[in-house]
């Protein structure tokens, strides 16, 4: 009998790495010369939105007279450079991506991330070659929660959504994934891992955790 998930898809990150924490930092390289720090506090309530929103977002918190679109650009200069220091999955990736791949699952990255960021993100987790499908907010026109990106994804998978297998680490992924009609599951690994999740279908603490037999539908949601 065939598996139930004939693929699974990645968020970026949070999911495949701890990348909050670059994020954070590069808002606060733009910020920091107009006298403004974005605190962990602050920054939790961006996770998970698009460039343009948290930005929107920013720009209500710290009453800054530009637009969003002003500092877009040194935004993106900033998460370019970070993104050029040494970078590592979290634990446990490598290893699932490896079993998941002999069992010949197709696997697909979604991510709210620009695609030069996921691009560069791959590239310095080496892992630019390993999906079949990466869709980035760039290309879809609705970023998450709206299930473009997941919907494009399985497209290009060329697998019906509902037999696609959605990690995530935020409430617009999970929402994502549940409109696209995707099995969600929430992975806790990162450093800015949220409580669990009402609407995941599973939560996990980490890959560790991660049982296989979801791929047959054993594992039903909570």
């Amino acid at each position: 009998m065939g598996l139930r998930y004939r693929a699974v898809i990645f968020d970026l990150d949070g999911v495949l790495w701890d990348g909050e924490p670059l994020y954070h930092e590069a808002f606060n390289i733009v910020l920091e010369p107009l006298g403004h720090r974005v605190s962990d506090e602050d920054y939790v309530n961006v996770i998970g939105h698009g460039v343009e929103e948290a930005w929107e977002w920013m720009r209500e918190r710290f009453q800054l007279k530009d637009a969003p679109r002003r500092f877009l650009q040194s935004y993106d200069t900033a998460v370019l450079r970070l993104l050029a220091r040494p970078l590592q999955p979290l634990p446990g990736v490598a290893p699932l991506i490896e079993e998941l791949k002999r069992r010949g699952v197709a696997l697909g990255v979604a991510s709210s991330s620009l695609r030069q960021w996921v691009d560069a993100t791959l590239r310095g987790l080496g892992l630019d070659s390993t999906f079949g499908a990466v869709v980035s907010a760039s290309e879809v026109q609705h970023s998450k929660p709206a299930p473009d990106v997941y919907l494009l994804t399985a497209h290009r998978l060329g697998v019906n959504p509902t037999a696609c297998l959605a990690l995530e680490d935020t409430a617009t992924g999970i929402a994502a994934a549940k409109a696209a009609g995707m099995f969600a599951l929430q992975v806790r690994a990162a450093s800015t891992a949220l409580p669990p999740l009402p609407n995941a279908d599973l939560v996990i603490q980490d890959y560790s955790q991660f049982d296989l037999s979801l791929l047959d539908g054993a594992v039903s949601g909570r």
